[in-house]
C-alpha cells in the first residue's frame, strides 16, 4: 500500500500565482511577464517564463503568447477560489522541541494564498516552517513551509498520515508520519539515519494534519 503524499508548489511559483491573483484584482488586467519580473525581484525574463510554464502543467494558469498580457488564471486560481493561510510559527522535524507559546502563535504577520484545490476544504488552515531534516525522504527539507489543517477528531488523521504532534508531558511539538499502536503513537521520521519513537497516546495532541508543502527549492 502507497503512503500518503502530500502535494507541493515551490515557493516561487507559489509567490508567482499570488502576485498574478494580486495584481489581475488590483488594475483588472493580468501583468506582462516583466512586471512579474520586477514585482518578485526575479534575474530575467526567461526564469519567469520557465516558472510559469511550471504553472501552466500545474493548470493554474494559461498562456497566449502572443499578447504581452496573456495570462489566464485558470480556476481554481480565480481569488474566489483561493484561501489565506496564516504562517503562524515553527514546526521540528527532528527531535520534538518547545513548542512556542501562544502569543507568539497568534502573532501572524505573512499569509499564503493557496489554491483551494490543494488544501481540501480550506477551513481550519495554518502554515509553519520547517526545521530539521527527519522528513527529507517525504520531499520536506529545511527552510519548507508546510500547511496544516487543524485537527478537531484524531479520527481524521489516519495511520501514515504526517501530522505536527503536541506531546503534553514535554511542551515539545514534531512533525512526523503518525501511527497508532494500542496505547501508544509511533512516530515516524522519513529519513534513513532516524528511528521512530513512541509516546503515550495520552500525553499526545495531533495538531494538525499536513495538506501541503511549499518547498523553498
Amino acid at each position: 500500500m502507497s503512503e500518503p503524499r502530500a502535494s507541493a508548489l515551490s515557493e516561487i511559483r507559489q509567490r508567482m500565482l499570488d502576485f498574478i491573483v494580486r495584481y489581475k484584482e488590483e488594475h483588472d488586467l493580468p501583468p506582462t511577464i516583466r512586471e512579474i519580473q520586477r514585482g518578485l525581484g526575479i534575474s530575467s525574463t526567461s526564469m519567469v517564463s520557465y516558472h510559469l510554464k511550471a504553472l501552466e502543467r500545474a493548470q493554474l494558469v494559461n498562456r497566449y503568447h502572443r499578447r504581452s498580457r496573456g495570462l489566464v488564471l485558470q480556476q481554481p486560481a480565480h481569488a474566489r477560489d483561493m484561501v489565506s493561510v496564516p504562517i503562524v510559527g515553527q514546526i521540528v522535524a527532528s527531535e520534538p522541541v518547545p513548542t512556542p507559546d501562544a502569543d507568539a502563535l497568534a502573532s501572524a504577520d505573512n499569509v499564503l494564498h493557496i489554491a483551494r484545490s490543494l488544501v481540501g476544504n480550506g477551513r481550519n488552515l495554518y502554515a509553519l516552517e520547517v526545521r530539521g531534516d527527519s522528513m527529507i525522504d517525504a520531499l520536506i527539507n529545511d527552510g519548507d513551509i508546510v500547511v496544516l489543517q487543524r485537527v478537531e477528531n484524531p479520527a481524521e488523521v489516519k495511520n501514515g498520515d504526517l501530522a505536527a504532534v503536541f506531546l503534553l508531558d514535554r511542551n515539545e511539538s514534531t512533525l512526523k508520519r503518525v501511527y497508532r499502536e494500542g496505547q501508544r503513537l509511533k512516530l515516524k521520521p522519513e529519513n534513513p539515519r532516524m528511528r521512530p519513537f513512541y509516546v503515550d497516546a495520552a500525553q499526545a495532541s495531533i495538531q494538525g494534519k499536513v495538506m501541503c508543502v511549499i518547498r523553498r527549492t
